[in-house]
């Protein structure tokens, strides 16, 4: 029998609250493309593909924030499952070129080793990497003292504590206080991340909320020289033994 989904405290009203916001961005740019499209009247391919990928990454928060909604409500954890990790990043990765490549972020992948299972849930596993994902591009393109290219690298690596799968950018201010501020303003603040420009950061939230039904959460933490965020995952392997 399924238990709770345990760290599930964000109300749904207050998600909603920020999925709304952060619909904002990508609508505006779509209304605004269309605009420009009536006033010339010209089928411009680079247009009309600016206000595909938009359409996209706001259906793609929508069906996550709806998986997020469905979690909250019946309080039921995810049945997991064992996922590769290293396809799921991949498959991730792909599916974010797209849109990072609007804001000018190059999307890497680093999963150097070979990596067994994971427990998860492969639905929204993918979920909550693709809001984490969306997220954090916009971010990636705000431009830092270190003057970096801008990058968005999904990564994972093994640790005493499990398997670290995450998202990680070239913007450094994603601290683990900042997150931890951003967790406590969710809903109740249109731009809670400081130094950020991630909107309402629902992304974050929707893919935190998730994770949480997996018995994971997302923290703050370091790739090599990029800060973003990253959960724990325990291996397949290592559950059968216990």
């Amino acid at each position: 029998m399924q238990q709770p989904a345990a760290g599930l405290g964000t109300e749904w009203s207050d998600l909603l609250f920020a999925v709304a916001e952060q619909l904002k961005v990508p609508l505006t740019v779509i209304a605004r493309q269309a605009e420009l499209g009536e006033m010339t009247r010209q089928e411009d391919a680079g247009h009309l593909q600016i206000v595909r990928t938009q359409a996209d990454a706001a259906m793609q928060l929508v069906d996550s924030y709806l998986l997020g909604l469905e979690l909250l409500r019946s309080q039921t954890a995810l049945e997991l499952e064992p996922v590769s990790i290293s396809s799921t990043l991949v498959d991730t990765a792909h599916a974010l070129t797209r849109f990072a490549k609007q804001y000018n972020v190059d999307i890497a992948v680093d999963v150097g080793g070979r990596y067994e299972p994971v427990m998860a849930h492969a639905r929204g596993l993918r979920a909550a990497l693709l809001s984490l994902g969306f997220g954090l591009v916009e971010a990636q393109a705000t431009p830092t003292s270190g003057r970096r290219t801008p990058r968005l690298t999904l990564a994972v690596h093994r640790t005493p504590h499990g398997i670290i799968a995450g998202v990680y950018g070239t913007n450094d201010s994603l601290h683990a206080d900042v997150w931890q501020r951003a967790l406590r303003l969710c809903g109740r603040a249109a731009q809670p991340f400081t130094g950020l420009s991630v909107g309402s950061g629902a992304g974050l939230f929707v893919a935190d909320t998730i994770l949480k039904s997996m018995e994971s959460s997302l923290k703050a933490g370091t790739w090599h020289r990029d800060r973003g965020l990253a959960a724990a995952f325990q291996s397949s392997q290592q559950l059968r033994f216990v």
